[in-house]
């Protein structure tokens, strides 16, 4: 009996222990410590309920499904009541086994059994969503498109994660990985392509991939001479925090990177995966990125923010709404400069369980209804980090069957090659020549003594803007594409096939040429000429004029608003569409840091006076160059100095350097 009652005593203290251990890693957040605890724990003594549903939100987190909904179904049976997310988790992890029938009954039930008076998770709403998932992806089960998927090999892709795959070039791949478990950071690593495969080249620059801080979600500008990137961190209350950093490419180096300032980034909440468009009207970049802030209707949410063109400084970020983000997560973006589309995954709107991709055009604050991207590149596993440079071609990350992981098959992402084997786009093509506007000439010739060449008639023109918009509608209309004219006054354009277009030439100063195109009922090999486009084509045009300050000032006096208004205001009148770039030089006196800033001043007191004279400060760009770009030598060969040159140099020129579209659709 007493080696009886000591074995209990024994047995109940290594239960004891167990739990303890378990519930310690629990509480530190080290997942496999605590499953390794857990299980032990649970082999001993199975009617901890508590502990059981640890265990499956565990396995749940780790995306284990088999056993996650084995240990939801245990906590189910033996107390149906007491954790009733269980069965809204169990329709989640049916839903990525594609049990869809089964995981459909789960959230049904959870909805006649979820009475929590303060459902600040929105699960109910989230579960009926759900419902809905799993009728769209019964339905859609069988449909799969001829996309080739190739798993980029072990080189690339580790037994532990791999995320956010951005082609800086057709022969670099940089991407974010766990490669070195020892030291438990995410990385940013570069693989170059050999032939036809992608090999793990080497860590990215020491300078981004900084001590032991979380790094990773790399974009890079178009040029390539900007990345924004992010760095993550737990903060005092244990929460991961992530922020955004911005580095430069300058004398062939990266530049130590800088946090990008409130209100992008906030200590209190998340600003992660970056995407990068741009605004058609300015030239400034719209910076996306997800976000759990206030004002996110879900979990994360996507938002976006632009830099403000008079200040320099990033404008408060604004949520996408509703046609993108849902009351469930959304996650890595990915713009598509030149087709206009926003790449992203989400686990709200309808798909096949989990994160699925999806598409939508448009961009800032308008967009069309977000669509899935078919199978095999969506699956009932977590798709995300699309990224692609073409539309037919790609990467994106996933946990499906085949990914090279840890003891758990479903752990863990990898990085996954695409290419569409079917045809999804159609050419369209064109030429642009010169329909002369001699009116024009003559009034710019005589009153800016320009002695402009009158350009001759039924000529190809060179880099003629051509927009391409999509809708039912001109109401609803979307920029979706946009290329300018070739040498030879040709254009091309890759549109997706099935949809109809409007097609925008630019017209300078008169009403745009608006083309109807379709690619419907149209063979995978056709063609679509648009023919010849005469345009009134007017070139750059830079006048400088004098506009006087006092010394080391930046506001306007008289003599320089009488200036503005006899020599600037005409030309408004003269291109009613135009936008004008205001820039302002300085003479060399000073630092040139000073003329810059000075420069500046003086540039945004010409737009700020012209804004009162009933100019739209969205056809105003106000940019001062300092002291960079001289006219004149400030000083004589012999070193003296030269007060006529510098008199020449402290100027303000007005450049024509775009055009409001008449069917613009404001960003």
């Amino acid at each position: 009996m007493a080696a009886d009652a000591a074995k209990t005593d024994s047995l109940r203290t290594k239960q004891k222990e167990l739990k303890r251990q378990a519930t310690y890693f629990y509480r530190q957040g080290d997942v496999y410590k605590a499953i390794e605890y857990f299980q032990s724990y649970l082999e001993l003594n199975h009617k901890d309920v508590k502990s059981t549903y640890r265990l499956a939100s565990l396995y749940y987190e780790t995306r284990d499904y088999r056993l996650a909904k084995n240990y939801f179904d245990s906590v189910i049976s033996k107390s149906p009541g007491k954790y009733p997310l269980s069965k809204y988790y169990r329709g989640v992890v049916l839903m990525n086994m594609q049990e869809y029938q089964k995981a459909e009954q789960s959230f049904v039930e959870f909805r006649k059994t979820y009475n929590g008076l303060k459902d600040k998770g929105n699960y109910r709403r989230k579960a009926q969503v759900q419902i809905d998932n799993c009728v769209w992806a019964q339905m859609h089960i069988d449909s799969i498109e001829n996309i080739a998927i190739d798993h980029l090999d072990s080189t690339v892709n580790q037994p532990h994660i791999e995320f956010s795959p951005f082609l800086l070039n057709e022969n670099t791949l940089v991407y974010g990985s766990l490669r070195d478990d020892k030291r438990d950071l995410r990385k940013l690593y570069m693989a170059e392509k050999q032939g036809q495969k992608w090999v793990y080249e080497k860590p990215f620059d020491d300078i981004v991939n900084e001590g032991y801080i979380h790094t990773g979600n790399a974009v890079f500008s178009a040029d390539g001479q900007r990345m924004y990137f992010t760095r993550c961190e737990k903060n005092w209350q244990n929460k991961l925090i992530c922020s955004i950093y911005k580095s430069e490419f300058i004398d062939n180096r990266w530049q130590e990177p800088q946090r990008l300032p409130y209100p992008v980034n906030d200590e209190n909440y998340t600003a992660t995966q970056p995407a990068l468009g741009n605004n058609l009207r300015t030239g400034s970049d719209i910076l996306y990125f997800v976000s759990d802030r206030p004002g996110t209707r879900g979990g994360l949410d996507i938002w976006y923010t632009e830099t403000d063109k008079q200040t320099g400084e990033y404008k408060e970020p604004k949520n996408l709404g509703k046609a993108i983000n849902t009351y469930d997560d959304e996650c890595s973006p990915f713009y598509d400069v030149i087709n206009r589309n926003l790449y992203f995954s989400s686990k709200g709107h309808p798909g096949f369980g989990g994160f699925d991709v999806f598409r939508s055009t448009g961009s800032a604050k308008q967009w069309t209804d977000a669509l899935p991207l078919p199978k095999p590149i969506n699956s009932s596993y977590d798709d995300t980090y699309f990224s692609t440079n073409s539309g037919t071609q790609g990467f994106f990350t996933s946990n499906r069957p085949g990914s090279f992981n840890l003891d758990n098959g479903s752990c863990c992402d990898d990085i996954f090659f695409f290419r569409y084997n079917d045809c999804v786009k159609a050419t369209v093509v064109g030429k642009v020549v010169n329909s002369t506007n001699y009116d024009f000439f003559r009034e710019v010739n005589s009153r800016y003594r320009l002695d402009l060449e009158y350009p001759k008639d039924n000529i190809p023109v060179e880099g003629v803007p051509i927009f391409v918009y999509s809708g039912d509608s001109i109401r609803n209309e979307l920029l979706v594409s946009q290329t300018k004219s070739k040498k030879d006054g040709s254009f091309s354009l890759e549109l997706d096939m099935g949809k109809d277009y409007s097609l925008i030439v630019k017209n300078y100063g008169f009403f745009d040429k608006k083309l109807k195109i379709s690619t419907k009922a149209i063979d995978c090999t056709d063609t679509i000429m648009v023919g010849i486009t005469p345009v009134n084509y007017i070139p750059e045009i830079t006048v400088r004029v004098n506009v006087y300050y006092e010394h080391d000032k930046s506001k306007l006096l008289p003599k320089g608003e009488r200036t503005l208004d006899t020599a600037l205001l005409p030309l408004f009148d003269l291109l009613p569409n135009a936008i004008v770039e205001i820039g302002s030089h300085t003479d060399s006196t000073g630092t040139d840091s000073y003329n810059m800033k000075l420069s500046q001043r003086r540039s945004e007191s010409v737009v700020n006076y012209l804004v009162s004279k009933g100019i739209s400060i969205d056809r105003l760009i106000a940019k001062g160059y300092g002291e960079s770009r001289p006219i004149a030598p400030n000083t004589n060969p012999d070193g003296t100095d030269n007060p006529e040159n510098r008199a020449l140099n402290r100027r303000t020129e007005l450049k024509i350097v775009g055009q409001i579209s008449s069917f613009y659709h404001e960003e």
